[in-house]
C-alpha cells in the first residue's frame, strides 16, 4: 500500500476518534511496509490540519487495551519527531499516555521519541524545561527533562551545560537526578569535557541524597566510556565518595554491571563488583539483577569474577534458589565451571555454600544430574576422601549425583581411598537406594565406565541380599503379630491426625471428591449452543507417582542420620592449627 492509499483510507474513516483510532491500529497490523508509510502519513494529515493527532491518541485512546493500545502508541513514537506542534501540547499528551501505559511499559519508548522531537526546532527543548519547571506538580513532568536537556544541537553544548549547572543545585531532588542523568550523556567535545567533569567531581562532594548520587554514578560512568582517558579519575573519585554505598546507589550498580548499560573498564568493573559484596538478600531488586550479572560475567568469560560475586552474596545469606537464572545457566552450559565451584565448596566446609550445591541439585529440572570432581584442587588423600564423605551428607537424597560425583576420584586415587570410596558408595548410598543406584552401576558396567568397582560393588550386594534370604524363615527375628498390630494402629492414627491438622491437598480445595458405588467411568452433561443438555461419559483414569524411599532410613534411621550429620558438620583439620 502507497503512502497517497494509506491516507485516503485513514482519511475516509472520518472524524470519529475510536474509528480512526482503530483504523490505524488495524494498518499498522498489515506489513512492516505499511507501517512506515502510516506513520508518514499520520504526520503528514497532522501537519496539514486534516487530524489532530496529538489530541486523539491523548484522549482517544482510553477505550484501547492490550496489544491494540500499544501498536497505537508505537504508531505515535514513529510519527512524533515529524509532528508540528507546540510542546506543551505534547508534553501533555506523553504524561497522559504514560500514566495509561505505566512506567516500566513507558520507559525507553516516548524519551527518546520526545529528544528526536525537540532536536527538530533548536527553541524546542529550551521551552521545554522552562515549561516542565514551571509546573506546579513536578512529578508527572520531571521525567522529561533530561531528554530535553539532551537535545540541545552540538553547537548550543555551552547552554546546555550552563543550564545543568543550574539544575543540578536545584532544591528539588527529582530536578537534580534528571540533571545528572543527561551530565554524563551529553556528546561534549575536547572543549567542554573538563567543564563536566568539573560539575562532576563537585557534585559528588555535595551531593546527599542516595537516589541522585546513584543517578551521579552513572554520569561518572557515562563519562569515563565516553572518553577512556579519565577512567582513572573516575576510579580515583569512586574510592574516594562511594566507601559506603546506600541500598539506591547498589542496585544502580547491579543495574549497570546485570544489563551492561555502560561499557567499564576491567578496574572499574571489579571495584563495583565488591560493592555488591555485602548484598542483602532481603532486597529483591539487587538479588535478581545479581542473577544476570553472573551469566553476564560468565558470558564475556570472567568467570573469576562470577565466582567471587556469587560466592559473597550466599555468605550474605542468598539462596541460590533466588538465582535461578544462573543455576540453570551454570548446569546447563558451563559444566566444568559447575564441577570446580562443588569441589571447592564442598573442600570449603562452609556450610552455606555446601548447602548452595543442595539447592543447586535440587531445583535442577534433570532427574539427576551426573558430574566430575575437579582433581586439581585435591591434592592429597584426606582432601579426597573429605568431598567424597561431603557429597553423600549433602546429596544423599540425590543418590544419582553424589556416586557420579564420588566414582569420578576413583581412577585417581590410592589403594586406602579406594577402599573408602568403595565403602561409601555401598553404605550408605547402595544400601539406601537398591533401585536407582543399583541401575546407575549396571549403567556405568554396560558403558565400561568404573566397571570393576561397580560389578564389585553390586556383588557384594547381592551376596548381602543372599544372606538375608537364608535368614527370612527364623521365627526368632519376627516381631510378635500383637507389636505389629499395636504398631501400624499407632502409625494410622499419626497419619490420620497429620492430614487432620495439616494443611489441606491442593486438589480437595479445587476440585469436588465423588465417591462411585460402581463401574469405572464418570458421565455429565454439556449444554450445547440451543441449551439442550448433551450427555458425556469419560473413562476414569489413574495417575500416580513414585519416589524411592531410602531403606536404611527404616532399618537402621539412627544410624543413618547421626552419619549424615558427622559428613555434614565435619572440617578438614588445618595443618597449620596442628
Amino acid at each position: 500500500m502507497s503512502l497517497e492509499e494509506t491516507k485516503a483510507q485513514l482519511l475516509a474513516v472520518g472524524n470519529v476518534r475510536k474509528d480512526l483510532l482503530s483504523k490505524i491500529a488495524e494498518l499498522s497490523f498489515q506489513e512492516v511496509r505499511t507501517e512506515e508509510y502510516l506513520a508518514e502519513a499520520l504526520s503528514q494529515l497532522h501537519n496539514s490540519g486534516e487530524i489532530d493527532l496529538v489530541e486523539l491518541v491523548k484522549d482517544g485512546s482510553d477505550g484501547f487495551s492490550g496489544h491494540r493500545f500499544f501498536k497505537i502508541l508505537y504508531v505515535f513514537e514513529q510519527a512524533l519527531p515529524s509532528l508540528e506542534v507546540d510542546i506543551e501540547s505534547v508534553l501533555s499528551c506523553l504524561v497522559c499516555l504514560k500514566k495509561k501505559a505505566g512506567r516500566d511499559l513507558f520507559l525507553g519508548r516516548f524519551y527518546s521519541a520526545f529528544q528526536n522531537y525537540c532536536r527538530m526546532d533548536e527553541k524546542r527543548p529550551d521551552v521545554g524545561i522552562q515549561f516542565i519547571l514551571s509546573q506546579d506538580d513536578l512529578n508527572d513532568y520531571v521525567s522529561f527533562l533530561s531528554s530535553s536537556l539532551l537535545a540541545f544541537q552540538p553547537d548550543n553544548f555551552v547552554s546546555a551545560i550552563q543550564i545543568i549547572e543550574r539544575l543540578i543545585i536545584h532544591e528539588d531532588r527529582s530536578v537534580r537526578n534528571e540533571a545528572y542523568l543527561a551530565l554524563g550523556r551529553l556528546d561534549v567535545d575536547d572543549a567542554q569535557v573538563g567543564k563536566v567533569w568539573g560539575l562532576i567531581c563537585a557534585r559528588a562532594k555535595s551531593e546527599k541524597d542516595n537516589t541522585c548520587l546513584a543517578s551521579l554514578l552513572l554520569a561518572m560512568l557515562h563519562h569515563g566510556a565516553r572518553f577512556p582517558s579519565y577512567w582513572q579519575e573516575v576510579e580515583k573519585l569512586l574510592e574516594e565518595y562511594l566507601d559506603v554505598v546506600s541500598p539506591e546507589v547498589q542496585y544502580e550498580i547491579s543495574d549497570i554491571v546485570a544489563f551492561r548499560r555502560v561499557d567499564l573498564s576491567g578496574n572499574i568493573l571489579q571495584f563495583l563488583l565488591k560493592k555488591l559484596a555485602d548484598v542483602s538478600p532481603k532486597d529483591n531488586r539487587v538479588v535478581q539483577n545479581i542473577d544476570y550479572a553472573l551469566v553476564e560475567l560468565c558470558t564475556q568469560s570472567l568467570p573469576h569474577l562470577a565466582v567471587d560475586l556469587l560466592e559473597s552474596s550466599l555468605i550474605n545469606g542468598v539462596s541460590v534458589k533466588s538465582l535461578n537464572y544462573f543455576s540453570n545457566e551454570l548446569v546447563d552450559k558451563h559444566r566444568e565451571l559447575f564441577e570446580q565451584l562443588v569441589t571447592k565448596w564442598f573442600l570449603s566446609g562452609k556450610g552455606s555454600l555446601c548447602n548452595a550445591v543442595f539447592e543447586l541439585l535440587h531445583d535442577d529440572l534433570e532427574e539427576d544430574v551426573t558430574f566430575k570432581v575437579d582433581m586439581s584442587v585435591l591434592d592429597d588423600d584426606e582432601k579426597q576422601l573429605y568431598v567424597c564423605r561431603k557429597a553423600v551428607g549433602w546429596l544423599f537424597t540425590k543418590p544419582i549425583s553424589a556416586a557420579s560425583f564420588i566414582l569420578s576420584i576413583y581412577d585417581s586415587a590410592s589403594a586406602i581411598i579406594k577402599k573408602e570410596v568403595e565403602q561409601l558408595l555401598y553404605d550408605p548410598l547402595l544400601m539406601s537406594y537398591p533401585g536407582k543406584v543399583r541401575d546407575f552401576f549396571q549403567e556405568s558396567i554396560t558403558q565400561g565406565v568404573y566397571a570393576e568397582v561397580c560389578e564389585r560393588l553390586l556383588s557384594r550386594f547381592s551376596e548381602y541380599h543372599e544372606k538375608l534370604e537364608k535368614i527370612r524363615g527364623l521365627k526368632e527375628l519376627r516381631a510378635p503379630a500383637e507389636d505389629l498390630n499395636t504398631y501400624w494402629k499407632d502409625f494410622g492414627r499419626r497419619m490420620r491426625q497429620a492430614q487432620d491438622e495439616g494443611p489441606k491437598p491442593f486438589f480437595k480445595e479445587i476440585c469436588t471428591v465423588q465417591n462411585l458405588l460402581y463401574g469405572n467411568t464418570s458421565v455429565y452433561y454439556q449444554y450445547d449452543g440451543s441449551g439442550t443438555p448433551v450427555r458425556q461419559e469419560m473413562q476414569m483414569k489413574s495417575f500416580s507417582h513414585s519416589a524411592e524411599m531410602p531403606v536404611l532410613n527404616i532399618l537402621d534411621a539412627e544410624r543413618l542420620d547421626y552419619q549424615l550429620r558427622v559428613y555434614r558438620h565435619e572440617i578438614i583439620k588445618d595443618e597449620t592449627d596442628s
